[in-house]
């Protein structure tokens, strides 16, 4: 992370208890489609969508379409981005360029 903003958008990604829970769905899981996510979450797939793009405009989820071989359609695939957050006081103070004397 680089700055405070992108803390931020991570921080709030995170703190839901829906994408929590799609973010273990899809360690567990590798890349699932959103109908399968909302299946397994036992929500609508616009519900599910919605979280998703939440973790995706983090830098949290990736997807990518695939076209069903011999039909008319595609599948949205998501991944998780592997990702390890840390937050601290002195870290936040980091990026925002000060130091602890400021």
């Amino acid at each position: 992370m680089n700055s405070l903003e992108e803390l931020a958008r991570i921080m709030d990604a995170l703190g839901h208890p829906m994408r929590l829970r799609i973010i273990a769905l899809l360690r567990m899981n590798g890349q699932l489609y959103l109908a399968d996510i909302a299946k397994r979450l036992g929500v609508s797939r616009a519900l599910a969508k919605v979280h998703l793009n939440k973790l995706q405009k983090a830098g949290l989820v990736t997807s990518r379409v695939e076209l069903v071989p011999g039909e008319a359609r595609a599948l949205r695939y998501y991944q998780l981005v592997d990702f390890k957050v840390t937050v601290y006081p002195d870290y936040i103070v980091k990026l925002m360029g000060g130091s602890r004397e400021q």
